[in-house]
């Protein structure tokens, strides 16, 4: 559902067209008759009339107001991981929860490597960056004193050298300034926030490769600023002195506690040492604003960096550098083990309650979380609550739904991915599949990216809730990081779905991250958070109920193709294996069609199992925790298929390469043979 952007400026119109488009809808959902029920994938007919009728109570239910209720409370006070306001918020979470009826409502607790920076300085001369952002008139959120800007799991560094334009800090633009003369070691980097989207931690990971002595990133406004439209509190963009913070963890080879690397975080685990972790960076780096940024730009010399280099600062000739005055950068951490807490809560399944529909959001904020998390947490909430009147009005799922609110997700997924490890060996027997939501709502248009066989799901939800803009919805099936289905998938083996209303949203991670910016720019009226949940109620509603879960194996079969012809086409092996993959999942997919109830649990622990064949026991090489074949993260977070055999072609390693089809080709057979 797309609007033009422009009336996304204002307020008023924004308001009433959202509720009217969703008002709409929801009259379409729940009140028009309909002369033929249309089918609903996994469902029988007369299942999927009874499916239908729950689905139209249950889009009744989810309330505007309540969901900007729990968000403006949510995001009342900064929330980061570990802190007091975020225990008050798990324990607020728990306390609703138990509320709206949910059973074996619980906090778990992890205790987890969270340091946070009591000394961050960047100085030249008799400058010094504030690393701090203005209050602006009207938001009264950002008057208040959050604290200095930092990144999570940075080096503890005291540092004094020259520095040097290096764009976005990606490898090609290292090697573009070494091919120029300038050599990035033992020198400082200044480099911008990307777009497309580049994780921090590979800016770090890539600085600290070549030798850098520290790294500054900073928000252009060529990215996310003025040059994009009006800035906050007129519109979406950040203004001079937004501060993107973030952590530089280099999650991509193992998430969740840098000490516990594959295995849960509980009292008495086992620690590696920190200089063992292969998660943390040894450089240290600083966020900046462009208003910071642009003192450290203008003391550059140098020739003028190449015109794709150039960027929206005003009256900055853009430089590579050095200057004549070298940066001090200093970072330190308390690098304090601190705990964190996950809150869970389940309506038990009634016909199988074994089976766990898991849907789940974070909590933790780098200061309010406006947008990230709250609107996905402010959401979650109301499902909650939603689904939590059904079951109290008897129309309780057949398999058990479970909710989870994690926390320290901005550390480092941490979590997730320790509650994952905790419960590896329910969660592998048992878990269906996992919705995620993050942020819920940052603008007008829906998004969402799945294993391709939940595609049918997430379109024929997204379809029927939001209507006719939603039905040409391509559900994306390249999955990469950055946020909690990463244990699931990657870890685990279990299917997931991440999805939400996007739109300009410069605020990331900043002060004006806040209700306010929600409220007047994002969302006016939180039409888009209601249309969000009922979205996600359906999904979750239709994955809790049907006869054959709507788990789809050949819309699988026909990615892995896909992704098989263009890795490596030349593989006579893993064509074949592709071939004799896309055979069972047609061959399986009639079977269903014609199942008889006797035969359905055989068929659903099928479809549950297709995911699990894909992990490899050894995992990637390198990054072992990584035990998926199909899926992986780049260190940019961006999504790598087929990621043991990519890696081993990028390396030009003949016999790991081989080794990587063979194990490729016995994860594709192993799927198959779940099948058949």
């Amino acid at each position: 559902m797309t609007l033009d952007t422009k009336d996304t400026m204002d307020t008023k119109m924004v308001y009433a067209r959202s509720i009217w488009i969703l008002g709409v809808l929801c009259v379409l959902c729940v009140e028009s008759p309909r002369s033929e029920t249309p089918g609903i994938y996994g469902f029988t007919a007369a299942s999927t009339t009874a499916e239908r009728s729950i689905e139209r109570r249950f889009l009744q239910l989810p309330s505007a107001p309540a969901i900007r209720d729990a968000h403006a409370f949510l995001t009342a006070e900064p929330h980061v991981a570990g802190t007091p306001r975020d225990r008050v918020l798990a324990e607020w979470i728990r306390d609703r929860w138990k509320e709206y009826g949910l059973e074996r409502v619980e906090i778990s607790q992890h205790d987890v490597l969270l340091p946070y920076a009591d000394d961050v300085r960047v100085e030249m001369g008799s400058w010094r960056a504030t690393l701090t952002e203005d209050a602006i008139a009207g938001d009264p959120f950002s008057a208040r004193g959050v604290g200095v800007a930092y990144h999570a799991y940075s080096a503890s560094v005291d540092v004094t050298a020259p520095i040097v334009y290096a764009h976005s800090g990606n490898p090609e633009d290292y090697d573009w300034l070494l091919a120029h003369g300038v050599d990035i070691k033992g020198k400082i980097a200044l480099v911008r926030y990307s777009m497309p989207y580049s994780y921090r931690g590979f800016k770090a990971l890539t600085a600290e490769r070549r030798g850098a002595a520290g790294l500054l990133i900073y928000s252009d406004p060529a990215e996310d600023g003025f040059r994009k439209g009006k800035v906050y509190p007129d519109g979406p963009w950040g203004n001079d002195s937004h501060i993107q913070r973030g952590g530089t963890v280099y999650d991509f080879r193992v998430p969740g506690d840098p000490l516990t690397p594959g295995w849960a975080s509980l009292p008495g685990a086992k620690r590696i040492r920190p200089a063992d972790a292969i998660s943390l960076p040894r450089i240290a780096s600083a966020p900046l604003s462009w208003r910071d940024a642009r003192v450290i730009l203008d003391s550059l010399q140098g020739p003028a960096a190449p015109e794709a280099w150039q960027g929206g600062i005003p009256n900055v000739a853009y430089r590579i550098g050095p200057g004549a005055t070298p940066v001090h950068l200093k970072v330190h951490n308390d690098d304090k083990i601190r705990p964190i807490w996950t809150v869970t809560g389940r309506i038990t399944g009634t016909s199988s309650p074994d089976d766990l529909v898991i849907v789940g959001n974070h909590r933790d904020a780098w200061v309010y979380g406006g947008v990230d998390p709250s609107s996905g947490t402010a959401s979650l909430m109301e499902l909650a609550r939603t689904l939590g009147a059904l079951a109290k009005q008897g129309a309780r799922p057949k398999r058990t739904i479970v909710f989870a609110n994690w926390d320290a997700e901005e550390f480092t997924l941490t979590s997730s991915t320790e509650w994952g490890e905790e419960h590896e060996r329910e969660l592998s027997d048992h878990a269906v599949a996992y919705l995620n939501v993050d942020m819920a709502v940052s603008g007008p248009t829906f998004d969402a990216t799945a294993v391709p066989s939940l595609n049918r799901l997430v379109a024929g939800a997204a379809s029927d809730v939001l209507g006719a803009s939603a039905k040409s919805l391509e559900v994306r099936n390249r999955l990469g990081s950055g946020s909690d289905y990463t244990v699931f998938l990657n870890f685990l083996g279990i299917p997931v779905a991440d999805f939400g209303f996007t739109g300009p949203y410069g605020v990331y991670h900043s002060v004006y991250d806040n209700h306010l910016w929600v409220s007047k720019v994002g969302d006016p009226g939180f039409a888009y958070h209601t249309g969000l949940t009922r979205v996600w109620g359906v999904m979750t509603l239709r994955l809790a109920n049907a006869d054959v879960l709507p788990i789809d194996p050949v819309a699988y079969a026909a990615r892995v193709r896909e992704f098989t012809r263009e890795t490596l086409p030349d593989s006579r092996a893993l064509s074949d294996a592709a071939d004799r993959f896309e055979a069972a999942a047609r061959q399986f997919g009639r079977r269903a069609e014609t199942a008889d109830r006797a035969q359905l649990p055989a068929i659903n622990r099928a479809l549950i199992g297709m995911e699990r064949a894909f992990l490899d026991r050894d995992g990637i090489p390198s990054r072992p925790w990584y035990r998926h074949l199909i899926y992986a993260p780049l260190p940019t977070y961006a999504p790598e298929v087929l990621p043991g055999v990519t890696e081993a072609i990028a390396d030009h390693d003949r016999a790991r390469l081989d080794d990587q089809v063979r194990r490729l080709v016995a994860a594709i057979e192993r799927a198959t043979t779940t099948l058949r």
